[in-house]
């Protein structure tokens, strides 16, 4: 039960709290499964990972 609720919490953390190497398992998560970054989940991480690594 721990367990489940350890998960769900990281699943509903906002992208705005992610670390930077939170972001970039999550990106490289979804461009495993999905095979792009057009979603609007995954473009708001490159958004914020942008902001974090302060390119521009």
């Amino acid at each position: 039960m721990a367990d489940s609720a350890a998960e769900k919490s990281n699943k509903n953390k906002k992208i705005n709290r992610l670390t930077l190497a939170e972001i970039e398992a999550k990106l490289e998560e979804i461009k495993k499964n999905e095979g792009h970054w057009k979603s609007r989940y995954a473009r708001a991480l490159l958004a914020r990972k942008k902001v974090l690594t302060g390119s521009h």
